[in-house]
């Protein structure tokens, strides 16, 4: 049934709805149904071209290259002639740890058998195997993170400090787990990969030094930025204000933080939070040991960083989701959303194609989550009724059937 509804959505699809910047000079590719296996080095003169492939041949999933080609359609690489490249940011939901995690993922060690609920780890806590077998969701949680992470990435990185407009940048739901911006700019669409590299440290927080940032002892007095100072100074300042505020005793021994200066702190917290707060702020009360004030600031800049996958930012000639097509794992469409959209942008209504009917299905497994508002399962071999797009999601997925009765 996904491939009937797959075709029904290619067939109703609009040319322009696939058009992206350079279209001629991009690659594409896709997946097919059932083989694992990609058909890449594709290269069209419009989008109603692309939408004739798309409609023949029903791919599970479509990409287009960040890169822009002189050959795109070369069968090597050296033979396509980079010429430029998007500058794009990923940010997925598998690489934020959420409370939800502990309800509706779970991971399993191949070798030992070991197991737990929650994000998989790189490696088993018993044995160190790194065959990890693990199966994840998508909820509503999930998706609310990597849309605050991406608001993040382009109000206080994108544009803030490094000054690129709006208008120069695409963001497109993946139509999984996560978001994409592109900066189309002139200035950023020839940097080279280790420039890449440089940006991608930076809106991650890599090698921030409290020193640098004006965080240090002068004359044995505590003295730091300002939390309205720009840039990474005014960052690093807000950073320790927001853990520091919301600290619990508890919090700060999981930093083997002393005992003494967690009862110091916790007794004067107060006073401590609104001298942070003072212009210019006075952080001397803070009576802090060096040690200290570098585990303090590690989880200040680790809370204040942007969650992004730095390999996608990285690669000047990466395959990323075809904006307007559907993702193959769950059915929803990869769509452009306008900045001004983002804050309420709802994936399970304003992405779902499949969303006038209800399909009824065999579910086989499905934890309790929250999907387009809706609170859905726990299903356990259970027949349902669900809405169009919530069971197009669990047929993507691989764990339900549609019910044909007895």
């Amino acid at each position: 049934m996904l491939v009937k509804l797959f075709k029904l959505y290619y067939k109703n699809l609009k040319p322009d709805d696939l058009n992206v910047k350079g279209f001629e000079k991009r690659e594409f590719a896709y997946m097919p149904f059932n083989k694992q296996t990609m058909i890449r080095h594709l290269g069209f003169s419009n989008p109603k071209q692309l939408k004739q492939l798309l409609e023949e041949e029903v791919p599970l999933h479509v990409y287009y290259s960040s890169a822009y080609y002189e050959n795109p359609s070369a069968p090597e690489m050296d033979e396509k002639t980079w010429l430029a490249a998007d500058l794009v940011f990923d940010i997925d939901a598998d690489h934020i740890q959420t409370p939800c995690k502990e309800q509706h993922d779970h991971w399993k060690c191949l070798d030992c058998g070991e197991g737990g609920k929650g994000m998989a780890p790189d490696k088993c806590s018993r044995c160190g195997s790194k065959k990890i077998e693990s199966e994840s969701w998508v909820c509503d949680c999930c998706l609310e993170a990597a849309r605050s992470e991406v608001l993040k990435l382009i109000e206080d990185f994108l544009t803030s400090d490094l000054g690129f407009s709006i208008k120069e940048m695409e963001i497109v739901f993946s139509g999984h787990r996560g978001f994409h911006v592109h900066v189309e700019s002139s200035t950023a669409m020839t940097l080279d990969v280790d420039a890449r590299r440089e940006l991608a440290d930076y809106v991650r927080g890599l090698g921030i030094s409290t020193n640098f940032h004006g965080l240090m002892k002068v004359s044995g007095i505590l003295v730091g930025p300002s939390l309205s100072d720009i840039g990474w100074r005014g960052r690093l300042a807000r950073g320790f204000y927001d853990f520091l505020s919301k600290a619990e005793e508890a919090d700060l021994l999981a930093l083997r933080m002393s005992k003494s200066w967690v009862k110091y702190f916790m007794s004067n917290k107060e006073k401590i939070l609104s001298g942070l707060l003072q212009n210019p702020p006075y952080w001397a009360w803070l009576r802090i040991s060096p040690s200290g004030l570098e585990k303090i600031a590690s989880k200040a800049i680790e809370n204040v960083a942007c969650r992004i996958d730095e390999r996608v930012t990285i690669d000047i000639k990466r395959l990323m989701r075809m904006p307007g097509s559907l993702h193959g794992k769950t059915g929803l469409i990869a769509v452009r959303i306008p900045y001004t959209k983002l804050d309420s942008f709802d994936p399970f209504k304003e992405a779902a194609f499949f969303k006038k009917d209800t399909i009824t299905l065999k579910v086989r497994h499905m934890p309790e989550i929250k999907l387009g508002g809706l609170l859905i399962g726990p299903y356990k071999d259970e027949v349902v009724k669900l809405p169009a797009e919530i069971a197009t999601y669990l047929l993507a997925k691989g764990v339900a059937d549609v019910y044909k009765g007895m």
